[in-house]
């Protein structure tokens, strides 16, 4: 199986995280947010990696490419010297995937069941198939109208009346692709507003699964952070992750006194003898030289986080 890992997005909600990092490399428990993907893709059976890039884009490969070397996947990093969008990410990207591959956000925390898609995807002989999840708000975010066959009949209220029952639910951003669809993609552009509507005003086939597993937008800081704390907590549980008892996350020997859970400090941060830190994510070789708490600690700048987050 191939993927198309999309790591160009600019990440605004999480500025000003993203000012030093794209979005798919800002840490969680010390690791790139892409890793968690790129976990998942691998135990799913992927092969070979394609990943896009814009926003700070000399910062992808460098950062992917031991991590998906030690999954023994292959990486081929694509520059885009515009911002493409989803459908012109993709049409780029055709050259170098398989007839039928996955895309995944790199920015998200997710873990669906691919498996399952690429097997639906094939037995309604689908152009593209759809990853989704019910949602309350699906009517505010976007819904996506599914059969119970399987297939797709509306997208965001447009396309033909559905001749039977449909539930509404919203799209997770992970689908699967047939290079058939490469005529039907924009240069630039959004996928879903632009490819998916026409194949189903044409009457083909889009397919959709409905995935309960988890899934996470580390759009803002308050997401960014509360994920954070929940895996060093133990409150959320993910594959490969094990939460100290103490929900407190550093390198091994690093002295911790005055430290307060949840608390995460990366690999060669440097804490000041006496600085007190709680409720805080310290990234990979920043400096701490006062007490911190409700921050993260990034190389260049400490950010509050919001109320909603920081209050204990």
């Amino acid at each position: 199986m191939d993927a198309l890992l999309l790591c160009a997005g600019l990440g605004t909600r999480l500025r000003p995280l993203t000012d030093e990092r794209p979005k798919p490399l800002v840490p969680v428990l010390d690791r790139p947010l892409a890793a968690f993907a790129l976990d998942h893709l691998a135990a799913a059976g992927a092969r070979r990696v394609v990943a896009n890039a814009f926003h700070l884009a000399e910062q992808i490969e460098p950062a992917l490419a031991p991590l998906c070397a030690a999954l023994g996947l292959s990486l081929t990093v694509l520059r885009e010297a515009t911002l493409l969008g989803t459908g012109g990410a993709i049409r780029h990207a055709l050259p170098h995937l398989d007839d039928h591959f996955v895309v995944f956000n790199g920015d998200v925390l997710a873990r669906p069941d691919l498996a399952g898609a690429l097997a639906t995807h094939r037995a309604l002989g689908a152009r593209v198939t759809m990853v989704l999840r019910e949602d309350p708000r699906a009517t505010a975010l976007g819904a996506i109208e599914l059969d119970a066959g399987g297939r797709v009949r509306r997208i965001l209220d447009e396309g033909p009346g559905a001749e039977v029952a449909t539930r509404r639910c919203v799209f997770t951003g992970v689908y699967v692709v047939s290079r058939s669809v490469a005529d039907d993609l924009p240069v630039e552009g959004c996928v879903v507003r632009h490819t998916l509507r026409r194949l189903l005003a044409r009457g083909e086939v889009v397919a959709g699964v409905l995935d309960g597993g988890p899934w996470f937008d580390l759009g803002t800081l308050d997401q960014y952070a509360a994920v954070n704390f929940a895996l060093a907590t133990g409150a959320l549980r993910w594959p490969g992750v094990t939460a100290p008892g103490d929900g407190i996350v550093a390198p091994p020997g690093l002295a911790r006194a005055g430290f307060t859970s949840p608390l995460i400090i990366g690999s060669g941060a440097v804490v000041s003898p006496g600085a007190t830190l709680a409720r805080a994510i310290v990234w990979d070789g920043a400096a701490v030289g006062a007490s911190v708490r409700d921050a993260v600690v990034t190389r260049r700048a400490v950010v509050p986080l919001p109320a909603s987050v920081g209050a204990s």
